[in-house]
């Protein structure tokens, strides 16, 4: 009886193709994070945030491609996923197991994204007033929304009274100080277009009179608050770490920006409100939301303001153009 030659099956075949390149791929690490550093400053840890999902991501990917292959091949034998079994234990032992210390930062980072993604669903600046429980919460939109806007209402005495004792440390005048406590006032009594056509030009004289000595003209914001603020430390503000990351990016690429025909209708839909809109009356902030935020903004760029004159890196007279 002649014997016959034994072949592999084709689905067993293009398995064990796939798991060839296996030991090809370099092991998954762990970002290397001064772990000593966060414990210091615990906030820091929030603003590599972003970097550490990057280098996750790139060190996946092969194993993302091979997960792919592998859903391509025909149902394999039992025999071939029992050598699949066997691979999948070598890849887990290529994979460190992180530090207890390790595994409490990520799941920090972890709660700080889904809050920061809760405030971006409701169109909301980060605020040390926030209620982050709240937002920590599976709730729907509307009744995480509702929630907030009652916590706000019911709040807004004591959180008002920690904003204007806060702004006493601020180094800046007291015109600033009485602008910020006559908004808010008006927002408690429901003013909120009054909010917003208030607070918004005193960011910009505030840092005319503190950074550029009065010095007349427009202001451009990302040389006179943006670039200097790039040098402060991020455990510089309240709220700090990776939220004031947020509001150093909407204060420097949306406040300020121009409105055109172009990016009118984008404008009219952030409940943040843009300074070049309420001057020029091109789009109509009157919202419980649109006061909420630009207080919670001032706030903000009058810390930055503050810092960057504790830095000594006020700007150059150049900063300010002519009017145009």
């Amino acid at each position: 009886m002649e014997d016959k030659k034994f072949q592999i099956p084709p689905g067993l075949e293009a398995a064990m193709k796939a798991l060839a390149k296996v030991q090809n791929l370099k092991p998954i690490s762990i970002p290397n994070i001064d772990l000593s550093a966060f414990a210091k400053v615990q906030a820091n840890a929030l603003a590599v945030f972003p970097e550490i999902q990057k280098q996750f991501a790139a060190q996946l990917q092969p194993w993302a491609d091979l997960q792919r292959q592998l859903e391509r091949i025909a149902l394999p034998t039992q025999a071939a996923i029992q050598q699949m079994a066997e691979a999948a234990k070598r890849i887990e032992g290529l994979i460190p197991r992180p530090s207890p210390e390790q595994i409490r930062l990520f799941e920090q980072l972890a709660r700080t994204d889904k809050r920061k993604r809760a405030l971006d669903r409701l169109g909301l600046l980060p605020h040390p007033s926030t209620p982050f429980t709240l937002l920590d919460a599976d709730d729907g939109d509307e009744v995480l929304r509702a929630g907030v806007e009652q916590h706000y209402r019911d709040s807004w005495e004591r959180i008002s009274q920690d904003i204007l004792e806060r702004a006493q440390q601020f180094d800046i005048d007291e015109e600033a100080k009485g602008a910020l406590a006559e908004a808010l006032a008006a927002h408690q009594h429901g003013h909120y277009r009054s909010v917003c056509r208030l607070l918004l030009p005193e960011i910009e004289r505030v840092a005319r009179v503190e950074l550029l000595g009065n010095d007349i003209g427009n202001i451009r914001v990302q040389e006179v608050i943006g670039e200097p603020g790039l040098d402060l430390p991020i455990n510089q503000t309240n709220p700090p770490g990776y939220y004031a990351l947020m509001l150093y990016e909407r204060l420097t690429d949306h406040i300020y920006v121009r409105v055109d025909a172009a990016n009118r209708q984008k404008m009219e839909a952030d409940l943040v409100p843009n300074r070049h809109a309420v001057i020029h009356g091109l789009i109509v902030y009157n919202s419980f939301w649109h006061s909420l935020n630009c207080i919670f903004m001032t706030d903000f760029a009058f810390q930055v303001v503050s810092a960057i004159k504790g830095l000594g890196s006020a700007a150059e007279p150049e900063a300010v153009s002519a009017a145009s």
